[in-house]
């Protein structure tokens, strides 16, 4: 799983990276793709939290969250805002956290982190396992045109930013898998990441719900109720937990 070698020396600088991303936006778009299925949840679960950014502000609407993801040093960070959230470190394929949540959702891309088909089965069905019937789990992924379209190579070295960085993504379309090479310089101090993530095609997404337990309620372009295209290069899955 290659979250592994990733968010490391970049966790505690992470919040100040993703500075500019409008995480009030995406709580909003969650609560409307619950809206389109009529769930109604009040206990969460995180799934591949990072820092908690959105949980935190899920939990400032009222909704009782939990959190989790592979890597320490971001859950360290998630910890250090002191909001009260329970946050785990925990691998998605494997996780276990001995009680169910009435809904899940996984965002910014951390699925696509999983890149062995295998093991990203493996994660759909433990975060079904976290879920009672009806159960919903929402979550995005990268599509194979967004690595087409080198949406990774990506620069910031304006004199004015303090967390400057420099990514470039190598894709093997035959893989379906991309490495990307990320440096950064915080104030000046050098430091890298290396981040790879796989693109899964709709049916190999379909597979793994089904496979899991779950019927997929609707599929839109990322941020819209817009069905997707040949050009989305983000796709935000609802999902429901099947009875029986």
């Amino acid at each position: 799983m290659a979250r592994m070698a990733s968010f490391g020396p970049i966790a505690p600088h992470y919040d100040l990276l993703m500075s500019n991303v409008p995480y009030d936006m995406w709580a909003g778009y969650y609560q409307l793709l619950l809206a389109q299925v009529g769930a109604s949840p009040k206990t969460l679960l995180d799934v591949c939290c990072g820092t908690g950014a959105v949980a935190e502000l899920l939990a400032k609407e009222g909704y009782q969250v939990t959190g989790f993801d592979l890597s320490r040093e971001m859950i360290e960070a998630a910890r250090a805002k002191g909001s009260g959230i329970e946050y785990f470190v925990a691998d998605a394929s494997e996780v276990d956290l001995g009680r169910t949540f009435d809904a899940a959702y996984s965002f910014f891309d951390s699925l696509n982190y999983i890149t062995e088909p295998e093991r990203l089965g493996m994660a759909v069905k433990r975060v079904a396992a976290h879920l009672p019937e009806g159960g919903t789990f929402v979550f995005d992924v990268n599509t194979a045109y967004a690595f087409e379209r080198r949406m990774f190579d990506q620069t910031d070295m304006k004199k004015s930013t303090r967390l400057k960085y420099k990514w470039v993504g190598d894709y093997d379309r035959a893989a379906k898998i991309i490495r990307v090479q990320m440096d950064f310089w915080l104030d000046g101090r050098p430091f890298s990441e290396v981040h790879v993530q796989r693109a899964y095609s709709d049916d190999e997404i379909r597979s793994f719900l089904s496979e899991a337990g779950f019927s997929v309620e609707r599929v839109f372009e990322s941020y819209t109720l817009d069905h997707p295209g040949k050009t989305s290069d983000r796709l935000h899955y609802v999902a429901v937990k099947d009875g029986g």
